[in-house]
């Protein structure tokens, strides 16, 4: 946990237009004051994030969503009240005096209660928002130990605070409340499930999406054709890390099965810290055993698409 020191430290620095690292409980954020524009420029610089990709920002429990909104829907509400603090980023029209720099240009602003004791104390204490995106270069991994940040970032930031694995593990699920029909934009800690038991009409499924990337880090392959495409490469001399969601009786020196677990919620809480693992490991291939269509696999499905 974080001391006394620490903390003051974060709000310091933050105070001073610095970034810090934190953890929440879907990722490692990386974080500056929200109403200083020096400070958002230095995240999209160290992000190397464009322009025009908005900023989420966190706030504390209890922060008056006025100083960001001009207008909060009832449905918008609903929906914060039963999932903040926890991994739901809702998508508002954003109040004039919000800095076009920190939402893209755009009319909207990105919110978010996170749910964690160390990001909740930072967020008090400092008093106001914070620009908070994951503390990741763009289209890198997604970091959920401190290790993943200083791998990334070391000596570029004046201040990480650790705080042990991040216990959601993937990032939060975003809606737009900006319609008439709220629109998924991506699932990720909060399931389909649990929205729609609030929404009381059909609302849109977001479109899985593949991001582009100079080489994909994985391949998903069925569970029919696994053995036959993991024969094939152990043929070929290749070096495999394989994620399969049950174990396997095959042995070879060349091939490293990872045993995932069977549900949802636990395989989010430990997909990214294998995948950063198997990246720094692997010498040819990684083979992801294709997970369950359900809509409970939905924010997992989004990320496996992002790096295959």
């Amino acid at each position: 946990m974080m001391n006394r020191d620490e903390l003051a430290k974060a709000v310091k620095l933050l105070k001073e237009g610095k970034l810090i690292v934190f953890p929440t409980e879907t990722v490692y954020a990386l974080a500056g004051d929200a109403r200083n524009i020096t400070a958002i420029q230095h995240i999209f610089e160290l992000k190397k994030r464009r322009l025009n990709q908005p900023l989420s920002v966190l706030l504390a429990k209890e922060h008056p969503l006025n100083e960001w909104v001009c207008d909060l829907p009832p449905l918008a509400e609903k929906l914060a009240a039963q999932f903040w603090p926890g991994p739901l980023t809702l998508i508002l029209k954003k109040k004039k005096s919000v800095l076009n720099e920190l939402t893209g240009g755009q009319a909207k602003i990105a919110l978010r209660v996170p749910d964690h004791p160390i990001a909740q104390a930072i967020l008090k204490s400092f008093g106001g928002g914070l620009a908070a995106p994951s503390a990741n270069r763009s289209t890198h991994l997604s970091p959920t130990q401190i290790e993943h940040v200083r791998q990334e970032f070391n000596h570029q930031i004046p201040l990480f605070i650790a705080g042990g694995p991040c216990s959601v593990g993937i990032e939060s699920t975003i809606i737009d409340m900006t319609f008439e029909i709220p629109r998924i934009l991506r699932l990720g800690g909060v399931s389909l499930v649990a929205i729609k038991a609030l929404i009381p009409y059909e609302i849109k499924e977001p479109i899985l999406f593949h991001t582009a990337s100079s080489k994909p880090l994985l391949k998903q392959i069925p569970k029919q054709r696994l053995d036959q495409i993991i024969n094939r490469y152990l043929e070929q001399h290749k070096t495999l890390i394989v994620f399969g969601l049950s174990s396997t009786k095959k042995k070879h020196k060349n091939l490293t099965w990872i045993a995932m677990p069977n549900e949802a919620s636990k395989y989010g809480q430990v997909l990214y810290q294998y995948l950063h693992e198997a990246e720094r490991n692997v010498r040819d291939e990684i083979l992801i055993e294709c997970v369950p269509k359900l809509e409970a696999w939905g924010g997992i499905q989004l990320i496996l698409d992002k790096y295959s």
